[in-house]
Order: structure tokens, then C-alpha cells, then sequence
């Protein structure tokens, strides 16, 4: 990053004294696809909000508010009534209606992904339109319904059968959102242009490019340069060099992004862990719950907070800090021992240890790469010698998903405000046609967890589900289903006439950008 920056003064004065015309943000995870509903992660639902809109939607703190919906109300446990505005159009001159809403809640649920968003669509059992009134059934009562179809971006029914080549084109992507694209180069850049029929708040920027910059250094350089006016994912080691700069300003924000590792605890053998001669083990140690809780003490999370991170994220020990919705007051951050370890690796038959290879993607969460050298460091002093693989996050999105690891590095934004969210994603038994783990990386399956957390999602009253959520936590933790590390600070750097305000869902978005 050094030497990249070395080379800014003198030019970059010029290019950095020009008034903000194109908006350009320097993005550090690429996303994978335009089509809304083919692959949920926080890229694509990021850059997806840019050019399609959903019911409702998510503001900066996680809360819902009106979307494509003005309002909702509950008739009774398992009906819904959704008011639709009157009047907006999609950006090819499409009026919208009732049916694109049921075609794409339809398509999210349905289309062949590996990351589905059947997770969020799986309770509803009909939808029936009434003038501007829609009548959500669901299967059975669902108290987060209005948050689940946040995530469902709305897309024009004739493309219901609509390839995804055909969004990333630009021919399919036609939705009400505030941008249209006109321009995608994967892994370089996404060019919107201002919808200028959009029904809601029209946005200053007439244009914006999106480039995607999975490289720190460069994305700090081309900010100090000029070349763009907002980037995301700030490396720490520059926070200081843009501090001390006043053409640009820091925006910080704790956000609801917890960073956990997981095992694979569904086959037999599994393909990364090896014995001291490099054969695979005839068993998969991550089914022994000694060999989880040996791997859970030989992790420091505080070095990786105070060293890794550099003070710029926070312990976690459960899905949400203490005192949140559906969170456990027993759970505490596991205590770093790695003689306690060896004892454990000893008891499950591994004395002298086992080989291992973990894997991370480079560019995708805060120092991700580096998150996971630290880990197989410290998984190699206590007897697992631990190799690290690391890929850009366009490889390694689909390969987590597909479960191909043995250990590896996960995140997930629990922008619900309440557990239920990532319980069912990530540790509930992974079944495509029910949406349940959907991103269950390490496919672990518990019977007992899924009924509590089935039981949660179906009780409407919230002290009860509060504690039906409470005691899932409890089961997922205790058993070490996955093991979290940390919540991540949000940070962004821009040009200081430029206002942005930090999410807890970290989504780096043009529309929340203004001029001070």
C-alpha cells in the first residue's frame, strides 16, 4: 500500500480538485451476478438495492420501514395485508403490480442457487391481490415476515423465466429502484444512471460508477488520487494517513456483521484434515465435540481483536452482542487455553495432533486473509499444523456455499436485529426445499435446534419467541456448531464535502451518499 501511494503527489492534486459530477466508490468485494434472486450474500444485495426495490425495505440501522409497501398489518397469526403504492412504473415504462410481486418472490425461492434465498420466501403459501391491497398467506404464523421480503427485490414479471445472463446483460435488469444500469464489466465496475422516474427521494448523482477494488492499498490510493470520491473496507493502516489529511473525513459504525469459523461436520471423512504422514484421516474429527471445543480454546479472539484488527471490531460470542433480541445472558467468549487444548486433542485421540488446511476468502471481510494466518498459527502451537488457502471471494462464495471445506472463515450480517436470521441460515439442517441452512457452510444438523428454532419463527408473541430464540442460541454455542470471533467496525473514507452514514449491514450505497 506504501508504494503504491508513493506515487500520488504532483497529478493527483488535479484530479482531486475536480467538483463530484460521477459519483465513483471504490468497492472491496466484488459481486458475482446483477440477477436479484440468483446468489445472497452482502455484494449482490448491495449493489441489487441500487436497481430494484423490495416491498420493504431496511434502513440504516437495520429497522424496516415502507418500501413498494406504503404500510402492513397483521389480520390474523398466518395473514398479512401489504398496501402497494399507486402509480410507480419500472424503468422501462412497466407499470408495477401485483403480479411482479409474486413472480419474484416466486423466482427468489425457486431459482437454482447456491446461496438461495428460499431462506426468507419458505413461509409463504399464497399471495392474492385485492386493488392495492396484497394478502400474504403463510404457512404457519411468521412475526418476521415484513423483514423477510426486505430481502426479495422486485423485478418485472416477463422476466420471470429469465436467465441471469440476461441481467448481467443489462436487457433483464429493469426494476423501479433508484439507478438503472448501463454499463457491467465483472470484477472491474458497475455504471448506473439516476432513474429519473424513480417514485421515491431522487438521488444528487446522476451518475455512478461502482469499481470494484479488492486491493486496500490501491483503493486508498485512487482515493488521496482523486480517481474515486468514496471507498468502503478502509484498511487500518492508512486510517491514520487519511486522518491527517482534511480533503477527507472517516465514517466509522459498529455493524451487525459476526465473523465465525466453521467445521464440517456432515461427512465421514472429510477432505482437508490429514494425519501426520498427510493421508487423510480415516475419521473427521469435527464430529468429536472435544476436538470442536480444543479448536474454540487454542483460538485467541483477543489477539485478533487488539492485533489482527487493531482494536476495530468486538468480541463475539453469539450471533449478537449481549442483550439483544433471541441472545443468551449465559454465553460468553470462549477463554483462550491452549494447554487445555492439548488435553482435549489428547482425550479424542490425537496426542500428537493432525494436519490441517483452512480456508478464507482475500478480499472479502476486514483483513479476512490475515484473520486466517492467525488462526492456523495459533491452531499450529497447540499440535494441529495448520496450512492456510485463501481465494478471491468470487471462487470461494460458491465453493462455501457447496460446503467443499473442512474449516473455514465465514460472516454473516445479522441485519434482522434478532437471531432468528442467521439460526435458520446458518446452523438449522440444511434443506433446499424447506430454505432451511441455506448457508449452513458446515452443514451441522441437530434435530433438538431445529425444532426450538422452527417453534421460535411460528410464535408470534415476542417474549416467548425471545426465549425460544435464547435457548437455540444456547444449543448452537454449547455444542460449538460454529464458532464466532468477532463483530466488525464498519469504515468508509470520502472526500469531505461528501456525507455518508455508517449501516450495520455495512452496504456501501450511492443513494446514501450526499453532498454536505
Amino acid at each position: 500500500m506504501a508504494a503504491g501511494m508513493a506515487l500520488l503527489p504532483g497529478a493527483a492534486t488535479v484530479a482531486w480538485a475536480q467538483p463530484v459530477k460521477r459519483l465513483r466508490i471504490g468497492l472491496a468485494a466484488p459481486n458475482t451476478t446483477i440477477d436479484p434472486h440468483l446468489q445472497s450474500n452482502a455484494p449482490n444485495n448491495a449493489l441489487a438495492t441500487h436497481i430494484f426495490d423490495s416491498l420493504v425495505v431496511n434502513d440504516e440501522a437495520s429497522r424496516s420501514k415502507p418500501g413498494l409497501a406504503s404500510s402492513w398489518k397483521t389480520i390474523d397469526e398466518t395473514h398479512w395485508e401489504f398496501t402497494m403504492r399507486p402509480g410507480i412504473k419500472f424503468s422501462d415504462g412497466t407499470p408495477f403490480s401485483a403480479e411482479d410481486v409474486k413472480v419474484s418472490i416466486n423466482r427468489a425461492g425457486t431459482i437454482p442457487s447456491v446461496a438461495s434465498f428460499r431462506t426468507y420466501t419458505r413461509s409463504v403459501k399464497s399471495i392474492t391481490a385485492s386493488g392495492n391491497k396484497l394478502i400474504f398467506e403463510t404457512t404457519a404464523p411468521d412475526p418476521l415476515l415484513p423483514n423477510s421480503l426486505s430481502r426479495i427485490r422486485i423485478i418485472s414479471a416477463k422476466h420471470k423465466d429469465t436467465p441471469s445472463a440476461e441481467f448481467n446483460a443489462g436487457r433483464a435488469a429493469i426494476g423501479t429502484g433508484p439507478y438503472v444500469l448501463k454499463e457491467y464489466v465483472p470484477g472491474s465496475h458497475v455504471l448506473l444512471v439516476r432513474n429519473e422516474s424513480y417514485w421515491g427521494e431522487k438521488s444528487p448523482w446522476p451518475e455512478v460508477q461502482l469499481r470494484i477494488v479488492t486491493d486496500a492499498g490501491a483503493r486508498v490510493a485512487n482515493l488521496l488520487s482523486g480517481e474515486l470520491d468514496l471507498i468502503d473496507e478502509v484498511p487500518y493502516e492508512a486510517l491514520e494517513r487519511i486522518k491527517g489529511d482534511k480533503r477527507f473525513h472517516l465514517i466509522t459504525g459498529i455493524s451487525s456483521r459476526v465473523v465465525y469459523l466453521a467445521f464440517d461436520q456432515s461427512r465421514d471423512v472429510t477432505p482437508f484434515a490429514f494425519d501426520l504422514n498427510g493421508k487423510p484421516l480415516p475419521k473427521n474429527p469435527f464430529k468429536d465435540p472435544r476436538v470442536r471445543q480444543a479448536i474454540d480454546l487454542a483460538i485467541s479472539r483477543r489477539a485478533i481483536v487488539d492485533r489482527v484488527m487493531e482494536g476495530n471490531a468486538v468480541l463475539a460470542a453469539q450471533f449478537l452482542p449481549k442483550g439483544s433480541f433471541g441472545t443468551s445472558p449465559k454465553i460468553e467468549p470462549a477463554l483462550y487455553d491452549p494447554n487445555k487444548a492439548r488435553a482435549l486433542l489428547a482425550e479424542a485421540g490425537f496426542p500428537n495432533g493432525f494436519k490441517l488446511t483452512i480456508h478464507g476468502p482475500n478480499n472479502r471481510y476486514v483483513n479476512d486473509a490475515k484473520i486466517v494466518q492467525a488462526v492456523a498459527q495459533m491452531l499450529t502451537r497447540v499440535g494441529i499444523a495448520t496450512t492456510v488457502e485463501v481465494m478471491p471471494w468470487s471462487v470461494y462464495a460458491g465453493k462455501s456455499a457447496n460446503a467443499e471445506f473442512s474449516f473455514c472463515l465465514g460472516s454473516w450480517g445479522v441485519n434482522t436485529g434478532e437471531t432468528s436470521n442467521p439460526l435458520v441460515a446458518l446452523v438449522t439442517t440444511f434443506n433446499k426445499e424447506g430454505g432451511t441452512g441455506a448457508s449452513n457452510m458446515g452443514r451441522y444438523s441437530n434435530p433438538q435446534l431445529d425444532a426450538k428454532v422452527m417453534e421460535a419463527t411460528r410464535t408470534i408473541d415476542n417474549a416467548k419467541r425471545g426465549q425460544l430464540l435464547a435457548d437455540a442460541s444456547e444449543i448452537v454455542f454449547t455444542d460449538r456448531a460454529l464458532l464466532p470471533l468477532h463483530f466488525e467496525k464498519g469504515l468508509w473514507a470520502a472526500r469531505k464535502e461528501l456525507g455518508y452514514v455508517a449501516r450495520a449491514d455495512q452496504y456501501t450505497l450511492a443513494m446514501s451518499v450526499k453532498k454536505t
